[in-house]
């Protein structure tokens, strides 16, 4: 029996993750630290979410310098990685602050009621946990351990996907992605500010 197939592949349901560095960040490093570190005395209990061991602050006014740093990055990171409709605007619905010692970390989650969320680093090392991006938690993924190392880096064909704490770094993701965040193993806390973006 002779066959005559026409094979084709398509490659469907990315998730676009948007890395930007901030080269000048150490410039106005110390000013969110201050700020971090403020909003940490203001309310010394903090929320109690997906952080383990963490401190979490509640949701910051939509006003002032770290909220503005913030709003522009984003912007500039989507409108620059992402190709939106005419007349699409952004906002960010909300924002916070994480401030992790040794050990802390932040349990698998979601952020439901938006379209993007990210975290904006402004303090840790390699050692200070990385993030995790998985898609697919409830899925079977060993299929993936099939399939060559080339095939893998050519078409990231990964259950999921790490970041380190870079400094200045700001990290934008698609909200339903379940995430979680390793334990900080060094002795310098991780302090980073989370957000939402509703887009409209």
């Amino acid at each position: 029996m002779l066959r005559e197939n026409r094979i084709h592949s398509e490659f469907w349901f990315p998730q676009q993750v948007i890395i930007s560095d901030d080269s000048n960040f150490k410039k106005v490093k110390n000013k969110f630290l201050d700020y971090c570190k403020g909003e940490y005395k203001k309310d010394v209990k903090g929320e109690d979410k997906s952080n383990s061991l963490g401190w979490q602050s509640g949701n910051l006014p939509s006003k002032g310098v770290v909220y503005e740093y913030i709003k522009q990055g984003m912007e500039a990171c989507l409108r620059s990685q992402i190709n939106f409709k005419e007349n699409i605007t952004f906002s960010l619905s909300n924002y916070w602050v994480n401030i992790s010692p040794k050990y802390a970390s932040n349990d698998y989650h979601f952020h439901g009621g938006s379209d993007y969320s990210g975290c904006l680093y402004i303090q840790g090392d390699k050692n200070c946990g990385t993030i995790n991006l998985n898609p697919h938690l409830s899925c079977n993924t060993t299929w993936m351990d099939s399939v060559t190392d080339e095939y893998k880096t050519a078409y990231h064909i990964y259950p999921s996907a790490q970041f380190e704490a870079v400094e200045g770094r700001m990290i934008l993701f698609p909200s339903y992605v379940m995430h979680k965040v390793h334990p900080n193993l060094s002795s310098k806390e991780r302090i980073s500010i989370a957000f939402n973006i509703r887009f409209h």
